[in-house]
């Protein structure tokens, strides 16, 4: 066994309240044989609240605090934390999120802990991924929960934010990239299998499906995925700084903008994303279906097109 086989849980914190402490209760109850630690960073916190939240989960066992002087963003800070993990594997997961604590989920071995163990033992897996069952403001799973490919994800399907990876192909890839504002986490993604691509490593990707991540549906305070930001250009960056690896899945021809157009474009839409998700478990798909109240009309309805 590695010396360092472990996982680092990051947690990036910028005036969350009270909900990291939720966030880091809920990995501290996941069943672990591997040694595992939470590292709580910092992001130049100045709620009162907040900050004794902060210093109040150091008195866990494995969790350590990593303090930034400023606010730096949410990439800065999974970076901090990732330059300062004792552990080969990696999670990352939102201060205002959590792991599932459900008994039944956690008698299966919880998610962690496979999710090492698959990592360990197949090195043509680049980075392994769960559902996400959102909470609080709603009740259910995401629209993007089935499993992940490579071929999709270059086409701009959902990469979910708590995956599992290898600390070393992280800093290989150059860890999280400042200049994604939003979409961090398929911007990740792609710089992870590029990077692997390059070397000469597979990509393929593994999903528990759990759902053993939790999302939180709120108004407290602003999540990223509400900003205002161009998704093209940010698909542009990603593309331009992956240009050989998208050429390669995509096709040689193609300028980056022609790429980055076509990408942006591939995004799937609800009805596409349900698709797969009945592709991998029908059952499940219509749950989601039935508790979205979704039903297809067209202008055909109208025709009395059958």
């Amino acid at each position: 066994m590695s010396q360092n086989r472990g996982i680092s849980v990051l947690l990036p914190c910028h005036n969350s309240g009270d909900l990291i402490a939720e966030a880091v209760e809920s990995v501290v109850q996941q069943p672990l044989s591997v040694p595992f630690e939470v590292i709580v960073v910092d992001d130049g916190s100045t709620d009162p609240v907040t900050l004794a939240a902060i210093e109040n989960s150091s008195t866990h066992a494995g969790v350590r605090i990593v303090r930034l002087p400023c606010n730096r963003g949410a990439q800065a800070a999974r970076n901090a934390g990732l330059d300062a993990a004792h552990f080969e594997y990696i999670l990352p997961l939102d201060c205002d999120d959590r792991l599932a604590t459900d008994e039944q989920l956690l008698e299966t071995g919880g998610y962690l802990e496979p999710a090492v163990q698959i990592l360990a033992s197949r090195p043509q897996v680049a980075f392994v991924h769960t559902y996400s069952r959102m909470f609080e403001g709603f009740d259910g799973l995401t629209i993007s929960a089935y499993p992940c490919r490579e071929e999709l994800l270059v086409r701009k399907h959902h990469t979910p934010m708590p995956i599992v990876y290898r600390r070393a192909d992280a800093l290989a890839a150059g860890g999280y990239d400042r200049r994604i504002q939003k979409w961090q986490d398929w911007a990740f993604a792609i710089d992870l299998m590029a990077t692997r691509h390059r070397a000469g490593d597979a990509n393929e990707i593994a999903c528990l499906a759990g759902p053993f991540h939790e999302y939180r549906v709120h108004n407290r305070f602003s999540r990223l995925s509400t900003s205002q930001v161009s998704e093209l250009e940010m698909t542009q960056l990603v593309v331009e700084k992956n240009l050989d690896y998208f050429r390669t899945l995509l096709g040689d021809a193609q300028s980056a903008s022609e790429l980055a157009a076509f990408v942006y474009g591939s995004k799937p839409d609800r009805l596409t994303d349900l698709l797969h998700m009945a592709a991998a478990d029908l059952d499940q798909a219509l749950t989601l279906a039935r508790q979205r109240r979704a039903t297809l009309t067209s202008r055909s309805d109208s025709l009395g097109i059958p």
